[in-house]
């Protein structure tokens, strides 16, 4: 075994041995392996907790994070930014976390409990979580922090448990869903749902162009020479996956100041 669960009491204080019984191991229920830092893997667990461990220590956990009063059912480690994973519980919350703090960024109430949470994999602001009302919820931080862009009701009967998404990314926005009647639904996202940093800062200054033709009296001239950029004025294009850890990083900084504030 890589490890051995232990509970962990409210106070801190490590449990009694007793080696004639169970009564010291967590139950757990999930787990996850940052594809970043290779040695970090999470685990959720029965009682609520998360902790973080590492394979180079098998006998204690480098933190343990309390916010679920309820199972931990899944724990995702953000596929862009190394500091940040979602938790999702039968708690009826999804919670956003910095693996160096000890309490979660953000939380978000899904009205009931929360099966299964994914990101996205174009975007390190987008997820999606599955409840046991049958309901898929998209979120995109990056455009909304509190409230959900998509809610789609997807079975009536049944309780959806699991999703993933297609990990070929937006060229293929496909997510799919199964419930506890051992269904799989497959859902589409809409283009609304597919914006990444780049993507975004393009319809931005697209908008802001024709903005700036429209009060100078319309576009250019048609005919006209487009206008040379001249030697020291290029853009210089940032890596994609750069712009995308930075734009989850502003949005972590600003929870963190949020919560100091308070």
């Amino acid at each position: 075994a890589l490890m051995t669960l232990r509970l962990v009491p409210p106070t801190g204080e490590p449990v009694e041995d007793d080696d004639s019984s169970l009564s010291g191991l967590a139950g757990g229920c999930c787990f996850d392996f940052s594809r970043l830092s290779e040695h970090l893997f999470l685990v959720g667990t029965e009682e609520g907790r998360i902790h973080k461990c590492s394979k180079a220590y098998n006998s204690e956990y480098l933190q343990t994070y309390t916010g679920h009063h309820m199972a931990v059912y899944t724990v995702r480690w953000n596929p862009f930014n190394a500091r940040v994973f979602l938790s999702c519980s039968a708690d009826w919350t999804v919670r956003m976390w910095d693996h160096t703090r000890p309490s979660c960024l953000l939380s978000f109430e899904l009205g009931n409990q929360v099966g299964d949470v994914a990101w996205t994999p174009w975007s390190s602001t987008t997820f999606a979580a599955c409840t046991a009302d049958g309901k898929v919820h998209v979120y995109d931080l990056s455009e909304n922090k509190s409230e959900p862009i998509c809610e789609q009701k997807v079975v009536r009967k049944a309780k959806l448990t699991k999703l993933a998404f297609n990990l070929q990314g937006a060229g293929c926005p496909v997510l799919v869903v199964g419930d506890d009647h051992s269904s799989v639904s497959s859902l589409k996202l809409s283009p609304n749902l597919r914006w990444t940093a780049i993507t975004k800062a393009e319809a931005e200054a697209k908008a802001k162009a024709e903005a700036d033709a429209a009060a100078a009296g319309g576009g250019p001239r048609r005919g006209a020479v487009p206008k040379k950029v001249a030697p020291g004025e290029e853009v210089e294009q940032k890596d994609p996956q750069l712009q995308e850890v930075e734009k989850l990083d502003a949005l972590v900084d600003m929870a963190i100041k949020a919560q100091v504030v308070e």
